[in-house]
């Protein structure tokens, strides 16, 4: 049977979102690998921190949604261990950066590797050193998708940033780091489209302007950068942090023209579950439609069906401060996407209930949330209520999940 197999695999870890995920077209016996890591608790967990499944396997694109301490451990994990391709980063300005290493010294962690400490340091320098092949920081969002037809060739679309942005930046850094706007790719026939949400760096020139009076950072002794940055975090702490939140889904599918069956499943520690389908020919997929219940997106048949393949993940932004800004980017997926993953582990002070007019007709969706003390029991019972098509699915040490399925061509 010709057929694209795809998965998105969601690690065991109540502290973060991490996904692996692989899509596999056995005709043309090609595999796209990714991994997206979002750290949400912000609670320093080095167990959790390397923890992927996918061995030494090459990576196509890894996408940092968060710039924290744990992502960062991930990426170096990664790139010391893999081959990596492609990599995203959302940018974060030296003052953050320097906030970064600040709670490091608060906690007293010492045992990292040397590379995240330098990666902390000067994030554009070390992958400039690194074997990633291309890499992109990414600030601000650029203009929302736009269909491309039947030309499904493989493409890195990112708009330029804007000249006072790079200004703001040059002026921060002491040189000039090519950051670039959100936007998409293309590749294997699977689209990977990303948006930037948190602080405006306007606001943060303004508040270095007025707190340094233009006096050299340098010249600031340890209590007054301590000062500075603990008044930094107190007035920047309603925007969250900077993240990438991104949808993936396999493209080229009309749901007239094409099967789909989606397997759900729930991942234990110990399984032997893996994001890697080329090297078990895709056997994996198939055990799993034969030995566990599965969730079926074979009702459709008409072109006006619906045929939900896509995920949505959030990384970390503050819904209740970037909800407009998501509906306006991400809004054209809505109808696409099989899961959403909530943002800061469901924590309501952060929660939007916009977010949850999604016109389900047939199919599940499904709302992905690492559990931690912070996740609120009054932000799951209103996604419950909401629609009885909504189901949730918890993560933590224990239990992760796997959507796992296959489009083929109707007969």
């Amino acid at each position: 049977m010709d057929a694209r197999l795809f998965r998105y695999l969601f690690e065991n870890t109540s502290n973060a979102i991490i996904m692996t995920g692989c899509t596999w077209d056995k005709g043309m016996q090609e595999q796209i690998r990714y991994v997206y890591s979002c750290e949400m608790s912000h609670i320093y967990c080095r167990s959790q921190a390397t923890q992927m499944r996918y061995g030494t396997s090459p990576i196509d694109l890894f996408v940092m949604g968060s710039f924290s301490i744990e992502d960062i451990e991930r990426f170096i994990y990664v790139v010391h261990c893999n081959s990596v391709d492609t990599a995203l980063v959302p940018y974060t300005v030296p003052l953050q950066r320097f906030s970064l290493m600040e709670t490091i010294l608060e906690h007293g962690i010492t045992a990292y590797h040397p590379d995240v400490i330098e990666f902390i340091k000067d994030p554009y320098s070390y992958l400039q050193k690194s074997s990633v092949k291309r890499f992109y920081f990414i600030y601000g969002n650029g203009k929302p998708y736009e269909s491309k037809g039947e030309k499904w060739y493989p493409e890195y679309r990112f708009e330029p940033q804007e000249e006072e942005i790079l200004d703001i930046i040059e002026e921060m850094e002491g040189a000039r780091i090519p950051v670039l706007k959100a936007g998409y790719i293309m590749n294997n026939r699977m689209l990977f489209y990303f948006g930037h949400f948190g602080i405006d760096l306007r606001m943060i020139r303004h508040f270095l302007y007025h707190y340094t009076k233009n006096k050299p950072m340098k010249e600031f002794d340890e209590r007054q950068i301590q000062k500075m940055i603990l008044t930094f975090r107190k007035e920047f702490a309603s925007f969250g942090v900077d993240t990438l939140a991104m949808y993936c889904s396999p493209v080229e599918i009309a749901a007239s023209q094409t099967d789909c069956v989606l397997n759900i499943i729930v991942i234990d520690k110990d399984d032997l579950c893996h994001a890697d389908i080329a090297s078990d020919e895709g056997r994996c997929t198939l055990k799993c439609m034969l030995y566990n219940d599965y969730d079926v997106c074979h009702c459709h048949r008409t072109e006006d069906a619906e045929l939900r393949t896509g995920v949505i993940l959030l990384g970390n932004m503050k819904l209740n401060k970037h909800i407009g800004q998501l509906k306006k980017h991400f809004g054209m997926f809505f109808k696409q996407t099989r899961a959403i993953t909530l943002p800061n582990c469901g924590n309501k002070n952060h929660w939007d209930s916009e977010l949850l007019v999604q016109n389900v007709k047939k199919n599940t969706l499904f709302w992905v949330c690492p559990i931690q003390p912070q996740t609120s029991d009054q932000v799951l019972r209103e996604i419950k209520s909401k629609n009885a098509r909504y189901r949730i699915i918890g993560l933590n040490e224990k239990y992760g999940c796997c959507f796992n399925g296959f489009l083929s061509d109707k007969v």
